[in-house]
């Protein structure tokens, strides 16, 4: 599509954090490189990462090499080039705080969020932006298009799970309070990748998040902030964003330090800052959906619980659960516990 000459700041600022993921960088770079949109960034933060991909390199290195690469071929194919910005933690913050530095360094009047494990299809920008925009207006805060999660096979061939399922999407119109309700109720996904954000939203929501170093329920905690100050939203049949099943942060890799367990035991403070705002703003929210985010709490406690048995390694369980009840209160982890005990004793 046209853009017009005088503007200076891109459309959409597409969002990637790297944490060890760098044997995949390289593949999820080039698929942004390759999109036929013309008018975007590409905002970079490596949260501390060590990683390196199979030939030695660094994410530093690797983006560098594949933003000469990149732009290289847009010009062989007549396209605009690309502005990359790069940035880096000197210590790690996990991925609440990378998601905000992120927002911060963006530019564009939307924000796509991508995992650096994870790849868009060609045309995924055009199809995103088109649909925020229909008839020339920004009509959609908001444009939610389905993950297809996978794999890559020996030869680097993307193949679809058929059976996997990445996240709930609500095709059709919302506005106002029914984008919260069909998120809280499940409709809609929380995660804030695979989405097309205003970044006023994004820029909103943080504003009321203070500074939480976090590696679980950290979409949960930016999209609920979202969701109540979003006015419009548009799900879309197109599948334009490849899920790697099986790798990041969240895939079940040994915990074999204290500050990893802390990035999952702070967890708690995504719902200590959500418990907060609903007591400020009881005449936006319902019982109802107070006893939902009850629930959710309770869901993500458990959670926690099954993460500890099963990743934390023997050595460092009695210290992980001592952290757990720091941060979530004693008397909550053991009632949850027992609830657990009861649950599995009774064959549920």
């Amino acid at each position: 599509m046209e853009m017009t000459k005088t503007r200076t700041e891109p459309l959409i600022s597409v969002c990637i954090p790297v944490y060890e993921t760098e044997p995949f960088l390289a593949k999820c770079l080039r698929s942004v490189f390759a999109q036929d949109f013309s008018s975007f960034e590409i905002v970079i933060v490596s949260d501390d990462s060590k990683g390196k991909d199979l030939d030695g390199r660094n994410s530093k290195k690797i983006v560098r090499q594949i933003e000469k690469e990149g732009n290289k071929n847009r010009k062989a194919n007549g396209l605009a080039p690309v502005k990359l910005i790069f940035e880096e933690h000197h210590q790690n913050r996990g991925i609440l705080e990378v998601r905000r530095t992120l927002a911060f360094n963006a530019s564009g009047e939307y924000i796509f969020f991508l995992d650096s494990d994870d790849e868009l299809e060609p045309n995924a920008l055009s199809i995103l932006w088109n649909c925020a925009n229909q008839n020339g207006e920004q009509s959609f805060d908001i444009v939610h298009s389905p993950f297809v999660s996978g794999y890559y096979d020996e030869t680097e061939k993307f193949i679809p799970l058929e059976h996997t399922k990445c996240g709930s999407i609500y095709y059709d119109k919302l506005t106002g309070h029914d984008i919260f309700s069909k998120w809280l109720n499940g409709d809609i996904s929380g995660n804030v990748c695979g989405k097309l954000i205003r970044r006023n939203l994004i820029n909103s929501a943080f504003d009321n998040i203070p500074y939480t170093e976090c590696n679980m329920a950290d979409d949960l905690l930016i999209f609920f902030f979202i969701s109540q100050y979003a006015k419009s939203y548009k799900g879309i049949e197109a599948k334009v964003y490849h899920y790697r099943v099986n790798s990041g942060m969240s895939s079940g890799r040994k915990i074999d330090d204290m500050h990893r367990w802390k990035m999952i035991c702070s967890t708690a403070s995504v719902f200590t800052i959500i418990s907060q705002w609903c007591k400020e703003h009881e005449a936006d929210i319902s019982p109802d959906e107070i006893n939902h985010l009850r629930l959710m709490t309770r869901y993500y406690l458990e959670n926690n619980i099954k993460q500890m048995r099963e990743t934390v390694i023997p050595e460092l369980q009695p210290a992980a659960r001592q952290m757990l009840c720091d941060y979530w209160g004693e008397s909550f982890v053991e009632t949850m516990e027992k609830a657990m005990t009861i649950f599995a004793d009774t064959g549920g």
